[in-house]
């Protein structure tokens, strides 16, 4: 099994939080009490699809980057992710502004995506140091 240095590391944890993230938007977000049940962040509205294909891009671009020899790759990996990852954490934070009655699919989406971030960032600083 090959080890991996901090780059690949970052990479693999930023790609993993991102697909959590791709997860959580299917945890209730919002609750509506009643019969009509609990929101989740894909169901509240139709461009939901968007914010996930791009942070599963994201995660993947990460991930392959991470498992794949770097010495082939004519593209920044950890920079255009980096640039990618924030879709995930704007869709979030507009979904916690403008919502009440919030439960804790949200509030997983939005630590899940802060983290992601974080860490993407953290891969295209170590990316750029060599």
């Amino acid at each position: 099994m090959p080890r991996f240095g901090a780059l690949e590391r970052v990479e693999i944890l930023a790609a993993v939080l991102g697909g959590l993230w791709c997860g959580a938007l299917f945890l209730p977000w919002f609750g509506m009490g009643g019969v009509d049940g609990d929101l989740t962040g894909a169901n509240m509205i139709d461009s939901s699809w968007l914010a996930l294909v791009v942070v599963a891009v994201a995660s993947a671009l990460l991930l392959l980057d991470a498992i794949t020899i770097s010495g082939l790759r004519s593209l920044p990996i950890p920079a255009v992710s980096t640039f990618l990852m924030p879709f995930g954490l704007f869709y979030t934070a507009l979904f916690l502004i403008a919502g009440d009655n919030l439960m804790y699919g949200a509030w997983v989406a939005l630590g899940l995506s802060a983290a992601a971030v974080v860490f993407s960032a953290m891969a295209w600083g170590i990316d750029r140091r060599g």
